[in-house]
């Protein structure tokens, strides 16, 4: 069984590492502003996610995932790169766990 769940995870991280190269399409990119209140309120975000991983579901990697994504979204912003605001809404969404 953890065997199962370390080859889970290190899919799942293969899976979070590569969704930020495929959304960062030309078309795609609009918004490259970083504006702190945004930059808060995705930080937020992230720790509400590990919060919500921490209280009752801590064999779901999905809460880990989604921080993860979340603080990957903030450096791109910190940094300046453009971001669709597509990808803003996603982020500030809560983590489905199906």
């Amino acid at each position: 069984m953890k065997r199962m769940f370390g080859y889970l995870s290190a899919v799942a991280i293969g899976i979070a590492c590569a969704i930020p190269a495929y959304a960062q399409s030309p078309a795609a990119a609009t918004s490259s502003q970083a504006d702190p209140a945004l930059i808060a309120q995705l930080e937020k975000a992230a720790q509400q996610d590990i919060a919500d991983g921490r209280n009752g579901n801590k064999n779901n990697p999905a809460f880990g995932q989604k921080a993860y994504q979340v603080n990957q979204l903030i450096d791109r912003l910190k940094r300046g790169d453009q971001v669709s605001p597509s990808e803003i809404d996603e982020a500030l969404e809560p983590a489905h766990v199906w």
